[in-house]
């Protein structure tokens, strides 16, 4: 009994190829950058982790700015469930400096926040590893802000 497709059962037998990619990709490297309303931020390489730490109502996802290769992401409900998810000046003023304008311009921001690498060709879960010119701002932009890395 043959197992591919023959003339007989209606479809021609057409061989198929495959080929080995040869694209090496840094596991290592952090795709994201969470950060607490305590000021504690934690980079990572496993977005659903991070994910887990923005609560049970939803999570939201946005661009950085127009056209930005940077999403960010937070629970879907934390500005309106204001007793549940508290101010994260941390994050507001982190990403106002990531964006290029000022922290006192900054939009409210509550509960924690995800700063990730976008990849809209990546179907597992849309991320990419953070170029190392993005770690060095988002670095300094943490530093700036007051947080500490975990």
């Amino acid at each position: 009994m043959t197992s591919a497709p023959t003339p007989e059962y209606g479809a021609p037998y057409i061989p198929i190829t495959t080929t080995r990619s040869t694209t090496v990709t840094d596991t290592t490297a952090p795709v994201y950058v969470l950060i607490r309303p305590d000021g504690t931020a934690e980079w990572g390489t496993r977005i659903n982790l991070a994910e887990e730490e923005l609560g049970p109502h939803g999570v939201g996802r946005g661009f950085l700015t127009d056209g930005s290769r940077l999403r960010v992401a937070m629970s879907d409900c934390a500005l309106v469930l204001r007793d549940e998810y508290e101010p994260n000046p941390y994050a507001a003023a982190t990403l106002a400096r990531v964006a290029g304008f000022s922290p006192e311009a900054a939009p409210e921001t509550r509960g924690p926040v995800i700063l990730f690498g976008w990849d809209p060709r990546n179907e597992w879960d849309s991320t990419r590893p953070l170029s190392s010119d993005e770690r060095t701002l988002i670095e300094e932009a943490l530093t700036a802000a007051g947080c500490t890395t975990a």
